[in-house]
């Protein structure tokens, strides 16, 4: 009885530890991350009429794209 508690410890143990760096191996990502980030995506607009345009345009390219992977799965 006794090795058998001796053993879920050990697993218990083990699997915790899995985690915990796993934990912090995401939290040293995000920050290194976070310190080196690049340009944001957010598009530099000095009008409306031009974010609406971008916008449009996005809207275009992803809906020809759903076309074309449709029209894939039919054929």
């Amino acid at each position: 009885m006794e090795a058998n508690i001796n053993a879920g410890l050990a697993i218990t143990l083990l699997g915790m530890g899995i985690v915990f760096c796993f934990i912090a191996l995401l939290a040293l990502a995000i920050h290194l991350l976070a310190r080196f980030k690049g340009q944001e995506l957010v598009p530099t607009t000095e009008s409306p009429d031009q974010l609406m345009a971008v916008i449009g345009a996005a809207l275009h390219t992803h809906r020809s794209l759903r076309r074309r992977v449709e029209r894939r799965d039919v054929t």
